[in-house]
């Protein structure tokens, strides 16, 4: 059955090379799966052993895999997928095998490969394409291997490309280059591109480099920061982010807008010393000016319960749950955000060296779903020696607006007056 399908010039061009590598190296957006996977159901077709890559094993099941699938069904011919080993197979020779970056190991033992076809190629680890074309050895065999990517900042894969000899045609391509894209999607990529770089490499596909990959509070941040003027407001917030197992702390962050009036740190602390702690801090500041204590929900042990005796409101906060605004792929990221954006606009006294540590350690990346994320808490404690705990309480602080509790029972007082 003939099939017609509308191509992007860069997606043609793609499948019309013949060089032993070719790279689409280009924005978000600009159908580097689609064509993926319209090449991987036309090699199939052909009677070709291929292996197909993504950057995860979720990324590989419930989108590339599931596009190869959709080409073939459009194509209209018969094969079978096994989705538990993540194989096609199509007529006596024709089989595509499914696997991801995540351990590129699973490779070895594969022979006689003719053609690789190879997902956001820079999230793979810099050793892959070496580990990888041991498979596509055999008689008879002339290897292609097709790589398709938005470029990462500081990566091994800028190097490759920017290297690239005569084996290898490299085809660049914008988002914009994507006709086929609704406004919706400009705008959402775009207001995630927090600075120019970000917005050079994800959206028009450029190779950026540079020390301030992914970083949210840069040095010069955090001295603008500690020279601004106090706000005047004895409105206060406390962030609490309490420990779990190994070497973590128990974490207590009062501040007051942009000024950080307090940072209490205890290795092993019950929620009954935790309590105290936090009910004589609230007594320091005025019972009447605390808004409300945020708590880590991972490990409050009944703190929350706690501090509600003693008629102190908090509210737990769970890292990993869904963000108010869905630039962001959950609350922590959204809280981060949310504080780096009140010290740029505000300033923010009373960093210490220790808190502006893992502050410059905190960076973000915006992942496939084109949200921002922060990079994982172990990446963290592997650059500094452990985990951003004072970073983490202070962005508690930002969970929600600071307004004292006195305000609002006045305001409360008020409004029952005129309703009786």
């Amino acid at each position: 059955m003939n099939i017609t399908y509308r191509l992007l010039p860069h997606q043609k061009r793609f499948l019309q090379s013949k060089k032993k590598y070719t790279v689409l190296s280009c924005g978000r957006s600009a159908g580097k799966s689609y064509i993926a996977s319209l090449l991987a159901a036309m090699e199939l077709i052909k009677g070709k052993r291929i292996l197909v890559w993504a950057q995860s094993y979720k990324a590989l099941t419930e989108n590339l895999m599931h596009e190869i699938v959709a080409r073939l069904y459009e194509m209209q011919v018969k094969f079978n997928y096994n989705q538990g080993a993540q194989k096609i197979t199509f007529g006596k020779k024709g089989v595509i095998y499914g696997l991801s970056y995540e351990n590129i190991e699973t490779c070895r033992g594969f022979t006689e490969i003719e053609i690789a076809i190879c997902d956001e190629v820079a999230l793979a680890p810099a050793n892959f394409f070496g580990t990888m074309t041991f498979c596509m050895r055999g008689e008879g065999i002339h290897p292609r291997i097709y790589a398709m990517t938005t470029p990462r900042m500081d990566s091994w894969w800028n190097v490759f490309v920017k290297n690239a000899g005569d084996d290898v045609e490299v085809i660049h391509a914008t988002m914009m280059d994507n006709k086929f894209l609704e406004q919706d999607t400009y705008d959402l990529i775009k207001a995630t591109c927090i600075d120019e770089n970000m917005l050079r490499q994800e959206m028009y596909g450029e190779l950026v480099e540079g020390d301030g990959a992914g970083i949210m509070f840069s040095p010069d941040l955090l001295r603008r920061a500690a020279m601004a003027p106090v706000t005047n407001s004895k409105a206060f917030q406390i962030g609490v982010d309490c420990s779990g197992l190994g070497t973590d702390r128990n974490c207590i962050v009062v501040r007051r807008q942009n000024k950080i009036e307090r940072i209490v740190q205890k290795v092993v602390a019950s929620s009954s010393e935790m309590c105290s702690i936090i009910h004589g801090l609230v007594l320091e500041f005025g019972r009447d000016n605390i808004s409300c204590v945020y708590i880590d929900e991972a490990y409050n042990n009944g703190l929350d319960e706690r501090l509600r005796g003693e008629d102190i409101p908090c509210c737990l906060v769970p890292f990993g749950g869904a963000a108010d605004d869905k630039v962001y792929l959950n609350k922590r990221a959204e809280m981060y955000f949310t504080l780096r954006n009140q010290i740029d606009e505000f300033g923010m006294v009373g960093i210490t060296d220790e808190l502006a540590s893992e502050l410059r350690a905190t960076k973000y990346v915006l992942n496939n779903s084109n949200r921002l994320q922060l990079i994982p808490k172990a990446d963290i404690k592997t650059n500094i020696g452990k985990s951003p705990d004072i970073a983490d309480a202070l962005a508690l602080t930002c969970a929600g607006p600071i307004i004292a509790k006195g305000i609002i029972r006045e305001r409360n007082f008020r409004q029952s007056r005129f309703m009786q």
